[in-house]
């Protein structure tokens, strides 16, 4: 014996499928739990996954006009159309919403349609609808202004600094300039020292020997 839920103008709206009578409506919500075992006082639902809703619907669409309750060429058109929707539903894939007078389900998704219309006790002029949907849980994803990193500050400490103290060289010293001489050996650098060289004396003789001829005192 089938039990009827509904049966008036406050039919079940399946999508775009609307069922004239509403037989069953299942809701199921599952949840997965760990099969390891669980540190005491930890927070038990870090552990429990909740599963998507799902919902089944079993109805039927029947031939007769519901104002006037008759049969005929145009109820066969009616279960036609019927199954013309379940089709375009399908190949849709899109999400539907479904209204069963009691409760109402946003953002359903469809994954089992079946249509069966059989010469039974209700004499093929019934189709029998079965449905099975998964609710889509959305999200909202948000942004924000991830802020530039800092400039670097300015470096410190002059550029070029070396262990050599400032003012001070490592070549020759400046009193060798007179001479040519270093610690190294001549420096030929000096015009007194190419003429003093020339002569074959060394520069202090130069110099004497000049001052002589022009009558300086040394």
């Amino acid at each position: 014996m089938m039990t009827l839920l509904t049966f008036s103008d406050q039919r079940t709206k399946l999508g775009g499928l609307m069922l004239d009578v509403l037989v069953t409506e299942e809701i199921n919500l599952d949840s997965d739990v760990t099969q390891y075992p669980v540190e005491d006082g930890t927070l038990i639902s870090d552990h429990i996954t909740q599963g998507a809703e799902r919902i089944r619907i079993s109805g039927l669409v029947s031939t007769a006009d519901m104002a006037v309750f008759s049969f005929g060429a145009r109820g066969r058109s009616k279960l036609i159309d019927a199954i013309d929707t379940l089709r375009a539903m399908h190949k849709a894939r899109a999400l539907v919403t479904v209204s069963t007078g009691v409760m109402l389900y946003r953002d359903m998704a469809f994954t089992s349609m079946r249509a069966v219309r059989s010469s039974g006790e209700k004499g093929g002029s019934w189709l029998e609808i079965n449905a099975e949907l998964t609710k889509v849980r959305k999200v909202t994803l948000k942004t924000a202004e991830v802020p530039e990193a800092p400039a670097q500050g300015a470096a410190k400490g002059r550029a070029g600094k070396t262990n050599t103290p400032a003012g001070k060289s490592s070549g020759t010293s400046a009193s060798t300039a007179a001479t040519g001489t270093s610690g190294s050996g001549p420096a030929k650098v000096t015009p007194l020292y190419r003429l003093a060289h020339g002569a074959g004396l060394e520069p202090k003789e130069l110099l004497a020997s000049l001052k002589s001829q022009l009558g300086l005192k040394r």
